[in-house]
């Protein structure tokens, strides 16, 4: 998927996971968590500077980040130093990327026994913006439904 597309659905899955019967400040950080995490694993295959090769040649294109232990993992450490809340929406921002993505060409999900792809959506086609803009619509139902929780 596209990356405005996983951007939308991380910032509401932020919203729902994060803000939840909070006030609209809680809402606003899970919503802003859940966006930069539903990025993140894009940008662990692509950006690390001088590492991007190796990580590719390791583990392939939507590899590690892409695994559903590796959100679980980090989100069972960052329990340690963060708020619940955060943790939450943290870890429902990665498992969207991972989600859309199986919609687009699939992803190894449960390493090391397969990908897992549920349809071959076009990467920045129709469909994916579809879907991205249906995630800014669930993002204004998601925002009012957790504050009058």
């Amino acid at each position: 998927m596209h990356g405005a597309t996983h951007l939308t659905w991380g910032l509401c899955a932020g919203a729902i996971a994060g803000g939840i019967g909070h006030d609209w400040q809680a809402v606003a950080l899970g919503v802003s968590v859940g966006g930069v995490a539903a990025l993140v694993p894009d940008w662990l295959q692509i950006n690390v500077p001088g590492a991007s090769s190796q990580i590719r040649g390791l583990f392939g294109h939507r590899g590690f980040s892409h695994w559903l232990w590796t959100p679980v993992v980090l989100a069972i450490l960052g329990s340690a130093v963060a708020p619940a809340g955060l943790v939450h929406a943290f870890l429902a921002g990665w498992v969207s990327h991972i989600l859309l993505d199986m919609l687009s060409n699939g992803v190894p999900a449960f390493w090391p026994f397969g990908r897992v792809t549920l349809a071959n959506i076009k990467t920045g086609g129709r469909l994916d913006r579809f879907i991205g803009g249906a995630g800014i619509v669930f993002l204004g139902l998601a925002l009012v439904w957790t504050h009058s929780i």
